[in-house]
């Protein structure tokens, strides 16, 4: 009887595609990641441009690029907050995309100092972060958590972005104050904007 072997076709047919979808799914799931995570970001308690107090909470489920600098920096920091500048343009439409820029001169760099210092970037304050706090509290993210930066140095930081993902590890570094690094360093975010 025809519709018997249609049917008997069709249940084939769909056990054939269920073992299909299970076989690339579980390839999917151990899969390896594009690059290795390198350390995890551990919780902080900072204060945005705004005054508003700032943690790690906020970043969760979003890829984000960091990085230490401060205003009064007329050494490295022009040109990274320039490239910086340039990340953000290209991921301003993104929504899973922040840029967070933490000062390590929190005695004189205010919210009031970092909101006019980002307004020369033109930096929407929603998706590029500019974040102050206790010296005590950067030192603590920068160096244990980040490992950019000394101790010792009363105003340090590392000419380096680091990449963190949604789940708050960082997946790598890239020289800010060259284009190449920037380079890579838009390709991985790329990256991971579509990685689950």
């Amino acid at each position: 009887m025809p519709s018997k072997k249609i049917f008997q076709f069709l249940i084939g047919l769909s056990v054939i595609l269920f073992i299909i979808c299970n076989v690339y799914f579980f390839r999917q799931a151990i899969k390896p990641r594009a690059f290795p995570a390198l350390g995890q970001v551990k919780n902080f308690h900072l204060t945005d441009s705004k005054g508003n107090p700032f943690t790690l909470d906020y970043l969760q489920g979003r890829v984000w690029i960091a990085s230490f600098f401060f205003t009064t920096c007329s050494d490295i920091c022009p040109l990274m907050n320039k490239h910086m500048a340039a990340l953000h343009r290209t991921f301003d439409k993104v929504n899973g995309v922040r840029l967070v820029s933490i000062t390590v001169n929190p005695e004189y760099d205010s919210s009031d100092v970092l909101t006019a210092y980002a307004k020369k970037y033109q930096a929407n304050p929603e998706k590029w972060i500019f974040l102050t706090g206790s010296r005590e509290e950067i030192t603590r993210l920068a160096v244990q958590s980040f490992r950019m930066g000394s101790m010792e140095e009363p105003v340090f930081h590392s000419s380096y972005f680091a990449l963190v993902d949604r789940h708050g590890f960082i997946r790598g570094y890239y020289d800010g104050t060259n284009q190449e690094g920037i380079n890579k360093l838009f390709k991985d975010t790329s990256t991971l904007i579509i990685e689950r």
